[in-house]
Order: structure tokens, then sequence, then C-alpha cells
């Protein structure tokens, strides 16, 4: 139940996380499209900007020096001919039409038209407002709109009438071509305005926005819904000549709106073109993009599902079959017991998990309580019994320890099985350890099975003794050292050999021999610990084997304590005997990896240490 839970989740987790990446991704890509599309507004209404700055700079520049020409012309006689000679440059300017003007809307045109001009009214009272050359618009007599380049200039008298404006006017296909109103599908809005937001010039209008206005700002603030902190930050950048970039909603549909200076007085560029119309490409490969990431989601999803339910249903058919498994254990382990309880001697069911167990005894009085704490048994076991294994320093509560049996118990087959003796070696034992119990792989129950081994013991020991010191004889030697360089123990071989023991033989006899030699036995014994051997090799040769490492200093110092305890008096037979001893080491896996070598390392290093002995026994006679 509590892995289902966590699998659900876990599985709401990743969903999660896919939907937060989906929709950071949106918004990332968003604000990419965003960027890449006013910057190429941007760009290419800054073109249009430098195209619209070279045109207006030209238009006032011909008003200039045309009103120069007036001045020249004025003088003539026939001043008419010769103003219309500027008709011919109608077709190197691109003109509609050049005209001049007075104050009460009078005008007269090179093509040959004169008359009032009401419909200019509000285009021409800025000319008389405003210092300096101008550009405005106004809608024709024909309701065609056209767009004025006008400055004031000094009075002209023509046919008795005074004016004292000239214009040059275009049609607005003209300033529609060069604003980029065809731009962008056709659907751009291009506006001249002044950093108050005042509109110049305009193109038609493509948008929902009005033709007819004043301010563009105004209007856009009073009617669509703008990103408020850019919009103003716009009216606070036109004044100081910065270029940026607004979006706005206006009847639900999304515009982007840049501006920038155009480099003619304090006036700006503005232009608007729909969202779509940009980025519509870009917004379909992002479409595309996230429904890709969502099927791939998805997928991955149903992946994760399907090895989840895999996984559940995986685990619900190993809970049944170890439930199988376990009843069919159960019922072994309690035949096994029925049957074990007739062969064997005595046998411990131990619970490694809840730290309990219950011995069965066969043969004897009990040896310990019939049930208890494991690990209290552990502690009785090692302080009354201890491990006979060869090359072995380990003790019985470390052999039996929960750990070290999970570590070696790896499957039902495995098995452990040393010899153990009392501490008083008066009975041996041998001990076999079995799992018979297991939960989600892990090892919970085993049996500890006892058989008494001292008969066997006996008529093994005899095999390996020597029958006059009771110390092992060679054939062991070799058994053991052959064992531990097979466990590549490290141990440390001391061989021996007695100095004057052939006097004493030959002076007191063989019986006095004998007793001398299980004297020296004696004190070799008590040169080595409890794991340590020592060896009877024949005649009055020994070997002393230690288990573990030792440094050469250590060893040399051990040679030293050996021969001193060797060569003590010694009380035989109503006689004080004195003898020597010399010894020679050899230190494995240092100095040898194998028997062969190790042994005649330290033979030969005892027969250097006779010759020494020897040379000073003569030196001292």
């Amino acid at each position: 139940m509590k892995q289902r839970r966590k699998n659900i989740l876990l599985g709401a987790g990743l969903v999660l996380v896919m939907l937060l990446s989906i929709v950071a991704y949106s918004r990332y890509t968003q604000r990419q499209i965003h960027h890449e599309s006013t910057q190429n507004l941007l760009s290419t209404y800054g073109q249009v900007s430098k195209t619209f700055t070279m045109f207006v700079q030209r238009n006032w520049n011909i008003l200039e020096i045309w009103s120069d020409d007036l001045a020249q012309l004025a003088e003539e006689t026939n001043t008419e001919v010769k103003w219309r000679r500027y008709v011919n440059e109608k077709a190197n300017w691109q003109y509609s039409e050049v005209a001049l003007f007075n104050a009460d809307d009078q005008f007269w045109t090179v093509s040959g038209r004169r008359g009032d001009a009401p419909h200019m009214q509000s285009a021409l009272e800025e000319v008389y407002t405003m210092d300096g050359p101008i550009v405005t618009s106004y809608i024709s007599s024909k309701g065609v709109r056209k767009v004025m380049f006008a400055q004031q200039i000094e009075p002209v008298t023509m046919d008795s009438v005074t004016y004292t404006s000239m214009a040059i006017c275009y049609d607005n296909s003209v300033l529609e071509n060069m604003l980029g109103g065809l731009a962008y599908e056709g659907q751009s809005d291009c506006y001249i305005v002044r950093s108050n937001g005042n509109i110049v010039l305009s193109t038609e209008p493509k948008s929902e926005i009005p033709e007819q206005m004043t301010n563009l700002f105004d209007y856009l603030e009073a009617n669509v819904k703008a990103d408020q902190p850019y919009f103003d930050e716009m009216r606070k950048n036109l004044p100081l000549q910065y270029k940026g970039s607004v979006s706005y909603t206006f009847n639900r549909k999304r515009y982007y709106m840049v501006y920038q200076p155009v480099g003619v007085k304090d006036w700006a560029i503005i232009g608007i073109v729909p969202t779509n119309v940009m980025d519509a490409g870009m917004r379909q490969v992002q479409m595309f993009t996230i429904a890709l990431l969502v099927v791939l989601s998805l997928m991955i999803l149903g992946g994760i599902g399907k090895i989840f339910y895999d996984k559940e249903k995986t685990r619900k058919e190993k809970a049944e079959a170890e439930r199988i498994e376990l009843q069919r254990r159960k019922e072994l382990t309690e035949q096994m017991f029925h049957g074990m309880a007739r062969i064997v001697d005595r046998f411990v069911v131990c619970d490694l998990e809840n730290d309990r167990y219950e011995y069965h005894e066969r043969r004897r009085k009990e040896m310990y309580p019939t049930e208890g704490s494991y690990l209290d048994l552990l502690s009785w076991l090692s302080r009354q019994y201890v491990i006979l294994t060869d090359g072995e320093n380990t003790k019985l509560v470390q052999m039996l320890a929960p750990e070290n049996l999970r570590a070696k118990l790896k499957e039902e087959k495995d098995s452990i099985k040393f010899e153990y003796a009392t501490r008083d070696r008066k009975s041996f034992l041998m001990m076999t350890v079995v799992p018979v119990g297991w939960q989600n792989g892990r090892l919970t129950q085993i049996i500890m099975i006892s058989q008494d081994m001292s008969g066997q013991h006996i008529l093994q020991e005899l095999a390996n003794t020597d029958g006059l010191t009771g110390l092992l004889n060679k054939r062991y030697f070799d058994a053991v050292t052959r064992a531990l360089v097979h466990q590549e123990q490290a141990f440390v071989l001391f061989y021996l050999d007695l100095d004057r023991f052939k006097s004493v033989n030959d002076t007191y006899g063989h019986e006095v021999g004998d007793k001398l030699l299980q004297a020296v036995a004696k004190r070799l014994q008590s040169c080595i610990r409890n794991q340590d051997y020592a060896f009877r090799m024949g005649g009055d040769e020994f070997a002393l084997l230690t288990i573990g490492a030792m440094s050469p200093e250590e060893a040399r110092r051990k040679v030293e304590f050996i021969c001193k305890t060797v060569a003590a008096p010694y009380h035989v037979a109503g006689s004080l005997l004195t003898i020597g001893t010399s010894c020679g080491f050899a230190l494995y896996p240092e100095e040898g990896t194998d028997t062969d070598k190790i042994t005649r390392l330290a033979d030969q290093r005892m027969y250097k240490h006779k010759q020494k002995n020897h040379a000073l026994q003569d030196h001292g006679s």
C-alpha cells in the first residue's frame, strides 16, 4: 500500500514537473517571439524613418530653393510664364502639385489652377502658427488624402492676389509606399507623431484605429488595454529620443506598437502591426513544439505508468511466490526438525530478526537455557568455547554474529561449518550453520547443529601429534602451512635446532634425553599464544608458527626470547642440565609466497645462527 501511494505521488510529481516545464517553455518562447518580432519591427521602421527623414529634408530644401527663386521671379515682367517652367520639374520630384497660398485660403498652382481652398483651412492655419517649415496632411476637394510640405515666404503678388506661403503636395500613396503602409500584408499602420503624441502624418489606417484623431497616445490610453508600465515608459522615452515597444489589445485583437525618433524636430515614427501578422509562423512552430512536448510527456508518463504497473504486478507475483515458498520451507523445516531430533546431538533454532533462540538437546543434560536472547547465547558460547579452524583468529561471537551470517549465507545451499572446543580442550564439537528463513531476501532464521567430535578428535590428534612431546608433528605442519598460504594468512615461522642435546643424550641416556625434550616442548608452548602452533619436526628440531604479520625487528626480538627461554637450566632426574638452541625465522608473505621457500629460508637462518653459536663456543674454549 505504501509503495502504491509512493508511486502515485511520484507520478503526480512527474505530471506537475512536465506541466510546469511546458508552461515555462511556453512563457519563454512567448518572450522570445515578442523580442524577435519587436526587434524586426524596429529594424523595419528604422529604415522607413531614414527614408522619411531624407524625404522631408529634400522637400524642405526644394521649398527653400524655390522661395529664393520667387524673389527673383517677382522682378520679371512675364512672371506667370516663367513660374510655369517649374511644372517641368514634376516628373523629377513626383509631386502632385506646387501651390502658393495666403491666409484667406486662396491658392494658385503651377498647373494654372486658382481659387479658394476652404478644405485646407486647418492645414494652412498650421503654416501660419508654426515657426518654420511644416509637414501636414489634408483631404482634397475630391476626397483624396494629400501630404503637404509648406513654409511661409516673402509676399508674392500674382494677378493682383498676394500669396504668403508656398507648398508642395503629394498623393498619400507616395507616403504609403515610403512609410511601409503596404508592408506586412497591408495590415500595418504608420504614424509620424510629436513627442506628446500629436499626429503629424499618418497612412490610411489598416487597423481598427479611426482616422480622425489629434493625439494617438490619448486615444490609445482611453480605448485599448495596454501593458501600462511600457506605455508610460513610451511617453517618457519619446521626449528623450529613445526607442522601444508596447503591446496592447484592442477589440480582442493583439497588436505590436514600436516607436523610435526620426531625427526631425521631436518627431517619432510609430508602427502598429497585428501580432498574428508578425509572428503567426513562429507561433505555429511554438504550438507544434508544445503539442510535441505534450505528446512526448504523455508517452513518458505512459511508459512510467507501464513500468509501475509491471513492477507492481511483479511485486505481487513475487510476494505470492515467497508466500508459497515460505509455506514450503515451513513444512520442510518441520519435517527436518523431526528428522534431526533422531540423528544430531543438539540443535538451536535462531531468530535473527527478533533476537531469540530455541535450544534442543538430545544426548546429554542441557548445556544452556532452552530459550532466550540470541546475542546472550553468543556471549555465553564465546566464554565457554574457542574455534579450532586452521588459520582462523576468530571468536565464536564474531563467527555467529548476524551481520557475518548474512554476509556468508546468501543462498539456501550455503552453510558454515567449523570445529570448536571447550577452553580446557576436554570436549571437541563440530557446528554446522544453515539458513532456513528469509524475508524480502534478508536472512532471518538459522539452525545451528552441533555434533560431539571428541572421539574422532582423539584419533585425529594421535595422527597429527608427536607421541613423545605432545606437540604437533611434521605432517600437521605441512597441512597448516598449506592452509595458511591458501588463505593468504600472514604468519611467521621460527625454526629451531637444540645445541648440546647430543652430549646430554650420550652422558645421561635416552630416558633423560626424552624427559628433556618434553621439558623443552612445554617451554616452547609458553612462547606462543592460543592461536599459534608448536611442532616437533623430528629429533631435536622444532618449529613455532605465529599467526599475523610481524616486522623483521619484532621477529629478531622473538628469536632472542625463544633462545633465552630454552637456554634456562632444566632439573631432570635429579640433574641440572643446560642446553642452547639455534633459531631462524621467515616472514610470510613478505619473504616468500610458498611454504617451501619460507621453510628453506627459516632453516638457512637457523643454520647461520648455529654456526655463530659454535664460533662463540670455540672462542670461549
